[in-house]
């Protein structure tokens, strides 16, 4: 096997910060209200509305996690991230180019914006731990086992309704310039790559999954997911629900109202996470998820080959559509404006992922 490049994302020795968590997805929308009330059925609450912007929570804090803004078309306006250090936040505020905001993006508390290497604003905020923090239901619920009965003379109800949201999990962003991406989010916010994922043949990374260092504390496997794309976008962000009856709960709350499903329900391999994907009214991919890994800073990065078996151990078989490789006009318009503005862009990485992206893991079954 051809040694995997030294051009790999790794953790930072010396990051200018150590963030905590992802905050916020901001998202322009041209019918605002036709996204509003799909992602009230999704499951999320909202906390404000506007004329040109609705906001969104989950039910972890009473601050918004959704932004969704009028705009004359559909696409990602920033990400939000939350640090709980005040001298980490000062030291953000001293970088070239970064934009102070004393009364904040969308919650009202102070921020610094970036801009990652693609563009791309990233709020960051200085957020004291528990600030906001609403107590989560410890309520267990009862399952009986072979030889054991702990829900005894217990029917379980069958409830109507959306799902009961818990937080905004996690996003993942395609980069033209996967590395440089990927690099940016280790050294600005001491990020750890939790598993990167490469090609069969040539051996490159194209995916990596980071998480957030919190020394000896549980962190999501993957709250940032970056990975190598034609265009610079957001490929699909993901939700924590409770457990895998939530999960359930939700889709047959949308499949009711007449939206599709895209992909589930299934069991992810990297990360382990119960899933669920739909389609918002504009195409986003949304996900439901459940019982995903948690990680301390002790953890190595993972090393993995990519192809569509990579994204699952259980589950349906993945829709033909459900990875989005079609080349469409405006696909190649972003991909020629990033070569001619200096992009380290290769071609052939983007051809073999195409490539591999389009094969069954299940050989009988032919798309």
């Amino acid at each position: 096997m051809k040694q995997i490049p030294s051009a790999c994302p790794v953790r930072s020795d010396r990051p200018l910060s150590k963030a905590a968590d992802i905050a916020y997805i901001r998202l322009g929308r041209e019918n605002l209200e036709s996204a509003s009330e799909y992602y009230q059925d999704f499951g999320l609450d909202i906390v404000e509305k506007k004329e040109d912007r609705i906001l969104f929570r989950g039910n972890s804090s009473d601050l918004p996690c959704w932004s969704l803004e009028k705009a004359d078309r559909d696409f990602l306006i920033g990400l939000g991230i939350y640090l709980h250090s005040s001298e980490d936040f000062e030291r953000l505020k001293t970088i070239p180019g970064a934009e102070f905001l004393q009364n904040g993006r969308i919650n009202s508390i102070p921020c610094v914006t970036l801009f990652d290497p693609s563009g791309l604003p990233v709020d960051v905020m200085y957020v004291p731990e528990e600030k906001n923090k609403n107590p989560i239901d410890p309520t267990e619920e009862l399952w009986n086992y072979p030889g054991e009965s702990r829900r005894a003379n217990l029917p379980r109800p069958c409830e109507s309704r959306p799902s009961k949201i818990n937080r905004l999990g996690h996003a993942v962003f395609l980069k033209q310039e996967f590395l440089k991406n990927a690099s940016w989010y280790c050294d600005t916010f001491g990020m750890i790559p939790s598993d990167i994922q490469i090609l069969p043949e040539s051996k490159e990374p194209v995916i990596v999954f980071l998480r957030f260092d919190r020394g000896e504390i549980l962190s999501d496997h993957h709250s940032i997911v970056i990975a190598s794309g034609i265009t610079d976008s957001l490929e699909h962000c993901a939700f924590e629900l409770k457990d895998l009856d939530e999960v359930a709960t939700g889709r047959e709350w949308l499949l009711g109202k007449g939206y599709h499903s895209s992909w589930g329900i299934g069991r992810h391999l990297l990360g382990s996470q119960i899933f669920d994907y739909h389609r918002d009214p504009a195409g986003m991919l949304v996900e439901h998820y459940a019982d995903g890994d948690k990680f301390d800073n002790s953890v190595p990065t993972g090393i993995h080959l990519i192809n569509r078996k990579s994204l699952y151990q259980w589950g349906e078989n993945m829709p033909k559509d459900f990875l989005d490789t079609k080349l469409s006009l405006q696909k190649l318009l972003e991909l020629w404006k990033g070569i001619i503005s200096g992009r380290r862009i290769s071609i052939p990485i983007l051809i073999e992922l195409k490539k591999v992206a389009e094969i069954s893991p299940r050989t009988w079954i032919k798309y």
